[in-house]
């Protein structure tokens, strides 16, 4: 055989080899698109951007973060409608009925696949936990989040609060998200890990700043896994970027662990029939090995440790810059603190239930500014909504800040006024046109913490400080998101020192 048949033998290989992953890709599209006959057949009633195979809506949605896409789909379609990502379909919707029925409903109990982009760090955890796991570990967990166990750590919020008024002092050229992140991951270590890292003045742990980047990168990354798999991804510069960084917190969160199982061990805790309960790493340590795996541990204590951050920390920056745009809201909170609380003394759990206008203004900045604006989940069965079917195989999209804008259910949406959260008029509502922590039994685990938490932090600063704005209007914040929301520039939120009266 001379060289030119070999030549041509071996490009002749080359050609049935593309052939044939051509045509393997061709017939796994084909596979797709007809495994999901019924969801186009759904689709097709929706309102959304033209699908086209292998992309979804690729066209209208790629180099978008999570927030500016969904938002592009209902700004020219409106709600309910359709998002593809590729093949993957989601059915978007703000309604309160749909959203009860899909909370609520057995075949919906699993988050929606844009969530498997997370399994890497949270793949057991109380997140993305398979509904079987999730049961047996909610149930555990929330022994841990009971009454007795949330009233001793009002000692802790009140005082990591004092620190927080100190860092406040000298806080006009700081990222106020940092500033209330720093607040709530140090308020997180003393209740919930039994330990004080005084994270506030200590800037070298840069978990906050860690999380952070995470964030920006993931924003990024869930409108596109669809067509760059991870494996793929992760050898890319943004990839191996975002591993680091989950390596960091993975050290130091392991490293928190150690020093809990340590001081664990030195001072082992006695459970009797009288005790409230252990707190939550207490008590996980206390089952290791015979419920938990050190994995598992960590993947839990990752978890609570990014949303205790993360959400009440964003939360916090949005209230305060909401009072600092109100001064009339701020006035009424303050006159509140002072009359239950006073201005010196300490805060205690018995103070929080008479601070009503004050929750109101919490639950209402919320409202306006869900640190969570989206939430899915994946349908393991059809869903019958009513008046419509949706199919096995779809995710259902919830936009919650769509859901808290909505006119019909919140007239004048973007005004700022707590007093919508008065008892009469939240009886007016459909339940399930306010969701701040989700809803159904998979809603947020830590509600009464970060409540209480965020309620000691606004009495505490409120008494000792005047807050401003620049805002006239929520319209003026630009957000983005991956899981939580904040805003693409620096927050404007100033706190000047009241003088004593």
């Amino acid at each position: 055989m001379t060289q030119s048949d070999g030549d041509a033998a071996g490009v002749s290989a080359v050609l049935v080899t593309v052939s044939l992953i051509f045509a393997s890709a061709v017939f796994l599209i084909l596979k797709s698109l007809y495994d999901k006959r019924r969801i186009f057949k759904f689709a097709a009633k929706i309102k959304g951007f033209r699908f086209y195979p292998v992309v979804g809506n690729g066209f209208h949605i790629i180099g978008k973060n999570v927030f500016d896409a969904v938002q592009t789909i209902i700004k020219d379609h409106g709600l309910p409608c359709n998002m593809w990502v590729g093949h993957d379909y989601n059915y978007v919707t703000a309604d309160p009925q749909e959203v009860k029925i899909v909370l609520n409903h057995p075949n919906s109990f699993d988050k929606m696949r844009i969530y498997d982009n997370f399994k890497l760090a949270f793949e057991n955890s109380l997140l993305l936990a398979p509904v079987d796991l999730w049961k047996k570990n909610r149930k555990f967990c929330s022994k841990s989040f009971s009454q007795p166990i949330l009233n001793n750590f009002v000692e802790y919020f009140y005082r990591k609060s004092c620190t927080l008024l100190e860092v406040l002092r000298d806080s006009d050229d700081k990222d106020k998200f940092e500033v209330f992140e720093r607040y709530t991951f140090d308020s997180f270590c003393e209740s919930i890990i039994g330990l004080d890292y005084n994270l506030q003045v200590k800037p070298k742990v840069r978990l906050v700043e860690w999380i952070g980047e995470l964030q920006s990168i993931g924003g990024r990354r869930l409108i596109t896994s669809y067509y760059y798999p991870l494996p793929v991804w992760l050898f890319s510069g943004e990839g191996r970027r975002a591993y680091k960084l989950l390596r960091n917190v993975m050290t130091l969160i392991y490293g928190v662990i150690r020093d809990k199982r340590r001081a664990f061990k030195e001072n082992p805790i006695c459970v009797d029939a009288n005790s409230p309960g252990l707190t939550l790493l207490d008590a996980m340590l206390h089952a290791e090995g015979e419920k938990f795996s050190d994995k598992q541990i960590f993947e839990e204590m990752f978890l609570f440790t990014t949303a205790a951050t993360d959400t009440s920390g964003y939360t916090l920056a949005y209230i305060f810059t909401l009072l600092g745009m109100h001064a009339d809201v701020q006035e009424r909170v303050y006159k509140e603190v002072m009359c239950t609380v006073g201005r010196d003394r300490p805060i205690y759990y018995e103070d929080l239930p008479n601070l009503k206008y004050t929750e109101r203004a919490i639950l209402e900045s919320m409202r306006i500014l869900p640190v969570t604006p989206f939430i899915g989940r994946l349908c393991t069965g059809d869903i019958d909504l009513g008046t419509k079917i949706v199919p096995e195989g779809s995710n259902v999209f919830i936009s919650v800040i769509d859901l808290h804008r909505d006119p019909k259910h919140w007239p004048d949406p973007l005004k700022y006024d707590p007093d919508r959260f008065l008892p009469e008029e939240t009886a007016k509502r459909e339940p399930y046109a306010y969701i701040p922590f989700s809803g159904g039994c998979r809603n947020c685990i830590g509600k009464p913490y970060a409540l209480m938490l965020m309620k000691t932090a606004v009495a505490n600063v409120v008494r000792n400080y005047e807050i401003f704005s620049k805002y006239r209007s929520v319209s003026e914040l630009r957000l983005t998101s991956c899981i939580t929301m904040k805003t693409v520039d620096p927050i404007d939120c100033r706190f000047k020192w009241r003088a004593q009266e």
